[in-house]
């Protein structure tokens, strides 16, 4: 299964140097919204990760299943709105406060 990135070109710069080799870079939520209908429609598309600016903006089809998750990714002026999907997960996970990251 694949893992794709939509963002801007900050985001998709940083999922590639971190190892996402399919990412679509986006200027705008309308673009952002093609391409999430565009990878979605691919049966092998495992994990999305999108700018959370962008998922606050564009509406989300419903649920075929398990696959594919779709998680918003703080960009750089930090979450939209509270605290970003992936510092919950990792706070649940590690079950404490991760060093640097207020709450």
């Amino acid at each position: 299964m694949k893992i794709i990135a939509i963002g801007d070109r900050m985001m998709t710069y940083a999922c590639r140097a971190g190892g996402i080799s399919h990412t679509i870079s986006c200027t705008d939520a309308t673009e952002a919204q093609h391409a999430l209908e565009e990878v979605l429609a691919q049966e092998d598309t495992g994990v999305v990760l999108m700018l959370d600016r962008y998922l606050t903006e564009i509406h989300l089809p419903p649920s075929r299943g398990a696959y594919p998750v779709i998680i918003g990714i703080p960009g750089p002026q930090g979450a939209v709105r509270g605290e970003d999907a992936v510092t919950s997960a990792v706070r649940k996970v590690a079950g404490r406060h991760i060093p640097g990251v207020e709450h």
